[in-house]
């Protein structure tokens, strides 16, 4: 593994070649949900049940494992709803003796978030149970002392270039391998691996990074297996109420975050509706007695119109609704990655067509000198505002070189994805310039102001977040990972940022 990356044909031979370079203490980070690379851990797991002299600490978050039934009648419901769910999905190995509390003395998982429910009856689960915040868990892996992270990740061969995509997860990896990296310089031992799956849309941006990137990639179709995919859950009453009421309360040209389930998808329906069928929203809104009650609160907070500007989506999910409304002309406000240039746009002295105009106001704000040097031609390049195949000669006329719009405009900054297949499906379907408007990034830079704090202010502009809990207090409190008795039903997740 001296040479990065090592290509395997098999997970057996991958895992053998880590455990000669760490050593048989392997602390194991995965990421959460949809991002486990199965037949790796599978095989990690698999290695220490038989050698009790290797200790393996797993790390990671939203395992997917199949519903338990204790009945007939539950198997009558479940099993169907199973076998559609985990179709062709390998089982992670860990599962069952987690659940049932018989995992071997040299084999421990932690989980800092559970799939809601699933480990209620798991006394070993909840005991090794972390209560991380999202941006503090690289932290707290790190000071577990992981020295192997797996993560499943598409791929891309376009003549002959191969390129891979942390895709559904970039969230911890691309602060957690970093940190590693600066251990191994330091002297620790450890590995970076990969399990390739050429199910797994392939996201660019911050996600898209080279083979070296990782110590071993296991690439071969075989290990090609289907996606999990999140069931639809029925939007009632109770669901499209509330959501009349947020749809309200968000603004065109602002910001939203909206979460997976049936409240999500009611916000993402009545928007639409708001957007789409405006009269029709406005009578609701009057029927129900919204706008009679809350005019006020919605002029100065919300609004009702149309999305003339549209919206920009800072979320750590990405979810399904997202996509229903950029294909309904809702997610469409672009953010730029260069202060100045998010700030007039938001002030309106620029927009995102390149025109003449658009270089004199530049100008005008000091971001480019009156008389072009290398290096502002060069940043212009990078803006678009000039063609990217340009060539810089002093006095030039710059009009025929103008480019036709801002580049590096994205819709979306997103951390990990999980939903039904469809969602999936329309990622693939999506050409790369349409797809590299969503953004997979790093959990730090969504959940957190701290860093590029003017940026993301300056980006994040009458920011909406819809999310639901199981208990509110009186004094605004919110609390949604525990039960009365002191049992974790899911766990703290993002809720801190």
């Amino acid at each position: 593994m001296n040479e990065r990356p090592v290509f395997y044909s098999d997970v057996e031979s991958c895992v053998e070649a880590t455990i000669d370079r760490v050593g048989r203490r392997i602390h194991l980070g995965t990421p959460l949900g949809l991002g486990k690379p199965n037949h790796v851990v599978n095989e990690f797991f698999r290695r220490a049940r038989e050698d009790h002299r290797i200790e393996l600490r797993i790390f990671t978050a939203l395992t997917l494992a199949r519903p338990r039934w204790t009945n007939e009648l539950g198997r009558r419901l479940l099993e169907p709803l199973s076998e559609r769910l985990f179709a062709g999905y390998p089982e992670l190995d860990y599962v069952d003796p987690l659940r049932d509390g018989t995992l071997p003395d040299n084999i421990r998982v932690s989980e800092f978030y559970f799939q809601p429910g699933s480990f209620l009856r798991s006394p070993l689960a909840q005991q090794n149970y972390v209560s991380s915040n999202y941006t503090h868990v690289v932290r707290d892996v790190l000071d577990a002392g992981i020295n192997v992270f797996a993560q499943l990740v598409g791929k891309s061969d376009v003549d002959g270039a191969i390129r891979y995509s942390l895709s559904c997860n970039s969230d911890l990896t691309l602060d957690l391998v970093p940190r590693m990296r600066q251990r191994e310089s330091g002297g620790q031992k450890i590995a970076v691996l990969a399990q390739a799956n050429r199910n797994l849309p392939f996201m660019y941006g911050d996600a898209d990074v080279a083979p070296d990137y990782f110590d071993g990639v296991v690439d071969d179709p075989r290990y090609d297996f289907p996606l999990f995919a999140a069931p639809d859950r029925p939007i009632d009453t109770t669901d499209y109420m509330i959501a009349l009421h947020v749809s309200a309360l968000i603004r065109d040209g602002g910001t939203l975050q909206i979460g997976i389930g049936s409240l999500g998808d009611a916000v993402t329906y009545l928007l639409k509706v708001r957007h789409q069928k405006n009269d029709t929203y406005l009578s609701l809104l009057r029927d129900s007695g919204v706008l009679d009650q809350f005019s006020d609160v919605l002029e100065r907070v919300g609004g009702t119109t149309p999305f003339r500007e549209g919206l920009y989506a800072a979320t750590e999910m990405l979810v399904d609704g997202f996509l229903e409304l950029y294909r309904s002309g809702i997610l469409k406000r672009r953010v730029y990655p260069n202060l100045d240039v998010q700030r007039l746009l938001n002030t309106g002295r620029i927009a995102e067509v390149v025109t003449p105009a658009t270089l004199e106001t530049l100008v005008e704000a000091g971001i480019v000198s009156e008389q072009l040097t290398a290096e502002d031609f060069k940043l212009l390049q990078t803006l678009g505002v000039f063609k990217p195949d340009a060539i810089f000669e002093a006095g030039d006329d710059m009009q025929h070189i103008l480019g036709k719009r801002l580049a590096g405009g994205k819709v979306a900054h997103a951390c990990f994805f999980l939903g039904p297949r469809r969602f999936y499906d329309a990622l693939n379907r999506m050409d790369p310039a349409e797809r590299e408007q969503f953004c997979m990034t790093r959990i730090s830079f969504v959940n957190q102001l701290y860093g590029q704090e003017e940026l993301k202010q300056a980006q994040r502009k009458a920011a909406r977040f819809v999310n639901s809990g199981l208990i509110a207090t009186l004094s605004g409190a919110v609390a949604s990972d525990m039960l009365e008795d002191g049992r974790v039903l899911s766990g703290v997740g993002g809720q801190y940022n």
